[in-house]
């Protein structure tokens, strides 16, 4: 039997995204069956076979009644339990032997069913729409950027992530947030935008010079466009997630910017925006159809500027393809 509480993970057993604070909520699975514990003010946000307890009363009894039909005898146990709520769980099932989740709940999400990539696919479409729409003038502020894109990715219907936009030298900061910079003519820009459609996160990058690029800029744009194209038709199904990063590593070291591409090539997608499969030197992951993920090589001179393309792929049985 599988409990699972936090937010994602119930999310993804129930279809529900119920936030319930302090409150207790579990998702309880095992074989065909699936059930879930909330609060009463929240049973009707979540369909199937719901077991719901009143403030004041015991949310024990709710899952003991919830669980009856699983055997117990074994509990494996969303690891992002609060203390609290797993109190409440070695309460309600007082014989049983608990052991962690997360690897059973990672390797269930990291491949995705044909409707969650569907949900991907229209989030990183609509994102694209926005990145190909969003226009800057000299002058306007990071900040101002972001807010520009975020209104227009809530326009498409999108639930807006974390927006990185950057100019001149602070692309050479991958995760600077937003700051006051104004953009000027001869700046280098990267755009990083994430947003989630009906629970399921889209997130692409595009890097640009405003105005005339300089020749090294074109070069390394071009580097990282060379290490993303490669890094794609590396990634096909039993390739370990590992040689998909190499393979996008191994054209930047090329070029002599080995020591300027600081993070993993890639990371995957789902009801989070950072999940399994892991595209990095030392993963673990081996790719299997189904599997979604980002491809996103960077070259950051610091100082100076950065470029980083990413975009968002499914493994098929063919390889790895856009979406």
């Amino acid at each position: 039997m599988i409990i699972a509480t936090t937010t994602v993970n119930f999310a993804y057993f129930t279809g529900a995204w119920v936030e319930t604070f302090e409150r207790f909520k579990v998702a309880v699975k095992c074989g065909d069956y699936m059930a879930a514990v909330v609060p009463q003010l929240d049973a009707e946000r979540v369909g199937g076979n719901v077991f719901a307890y009143k403030d004041g009363e015991d949310p024990a009894e709710a899952l003991r009644k919830a669980a009856s039909r699983c055997d117990a005898s074994v509990v494996y146990v969303d690891g992002g339990t609060t203390l609290r709520h797993f109190e409440i769980i070695k309460r309600a099932l007082p014989n049983a032997e608990f052991r962690l989740a997360d690897e059973i709940l990672r390797e269930y999400r990291s491949v995705k069913r044909g409707d969650e990539i569907e949900k991907i696919k229209t989030a990183a479409t609509k994102i694209r729409k926005v990145l190909e729409a969003v226009e800057l003038t000299p002058g306007i502020t990071e900040r101002e950027a972001a807010f520009k894109i975020y209104s227009m990715l809530y326009e498409e219907g999108l639930h807006p992530g974390p927006i990185l936009v950057q100019f001149g030298p602070n692309t050479a900061l991958p995760h600077l947030e937003p700051t006051e910079k104004k953009l000027h003519r001869d700046e280098a820009v990267v755009l990083d935008v994430s947003a989630s459609y009906r629970g399921y996160y889209g997130d692409l990058t595009t890097s640009f010079f405003f105005g005339e690029a300089p020749p090294q800029y074109a070069e390394i744009y071009n580097t990282v466009k060379e290490a993303q194209a490669t890094a794609l038709a590396s990634a096909k199904p039993g390739v370990g997630a590992a040689e998909v990063d190499k393979a996008a590593r191994a054209v930047i070291e090329a070029r002599g910017y080995g020591r300027y591409f600081i993070h993993r090539t890639g990371h995957g997608l789902g009801l989070e925006i950072h999940e399994a499969p892991d595209i990095s030197p030392n993963s673990p992951d081996v790719l299997k159809p189904g599997m979604v993920f980002t491809i996103e090589p960077g070259i950051y001179l610091p100082g100076k500027f950065g470029v980083r393309l990413e975009i968002d792929v499914v493994v098929e049985k063919d390889g790895a393809h856009p979406l």
